[in-house]
């Protein structure tokens, strides 16, 4: 008689092609999804958006100053009189992996011709940009740049689904975390407190303003640092 197995015992099967191939695309793309989490792309978003940092009602509108594409502002400068005139942004290009490049772009001037003196405001190395404090009344009185890591501006984009309902506690987390450059303003500052601040996930891009005589009025502009894989 044939001889049976053992009680108990079980004949190993072996794996089908179709099995060993499912399972070596799921090894595959779980590879492939590590390394691309690992490789954050990071791209400056083309739709721009309008924040109002402040001034008086007055004026008309004049020509943006606006960084290039792929460019972001690292500084800014204003020339003034007795009022604040024309600013204008030394901006630089964004690599993917959220450094900067060394290259240097200076805007166009926004603002009414005039004016004296031209003060500088640089935010520290390897920062941009995110938005201004300061004092406005009928004109501008005085502006402070907000900069920020780009990486960290970067990282925030995650966060886009919660972006509206967080921003008042983001800006407020910003602020006390924010390096400033020095403060640009007129002789005889006045006004009241004032503030701009891009998205939790953007960066200056422009400033846009109104003017006759001087300065009036002044807002920034943003666009999304967004991130891809």
């Amino acid at each position: 008689m044939p001889s049976s197995n053992k009680r108990g015992s079980v004949r190993p099967q072996p794996v089908s092609m179709k099995t060993g191939l499912i399972l070596l695309s799921c090894l595959v793309l779980s590879t492939l999804a590590f390394a691309q989490y690992r490789n954050i792309i990071l791209l400056l978003g083309c739709e721009v958006l309008e924040r109002d940092f402040g001034g008086g009602s007055g004026g008309r509108p004049l020509p943006d100053a606006r960084c290039d594409g792929g460019f972001v502002a690292v500084a800014f400068h204003v020339q003034t009189g007795e009022y604040f005139n024309q600013a204008w942004l030394d901006c630089a290009p964004m690599r993917s992996d959220g450094s900067l490049g060394e290259e240097r772009r200076t805007t166009s001037p926004t603002g009414p011709r005039g004016g004296r003196d031209v003060h500088d405001a640089q935010c520290p190395s390897g920062t941009v940009l995110r938005g201004l404090r300061g004092r406005t009344g009928a004109s501008i009185d005085e502006a402070v740049g907000e900069c920020s890591s780009l990486r960290d501006v970067g990282e925030r984009g995650d966060r886009g689904e919660r972006r509206d309902r967080d921003d008042s506690d983001d800006r407020r987390g910003r602020n006390r975390q924010a390096e400033l450059t020095n403060p640009v303003s007129t002789a005889r500052p006045g006004g009241r407190p004032a503030e701009a601040d891009c998205p939790s996930s953007a960066v200056v891009v422009g400033f846009r303003s109104r003017g006759g005589e001087w300065m009036d009025h002044l807002s920034i502009l943003c666009s999304q640092v967004q991130r891809t894989y």
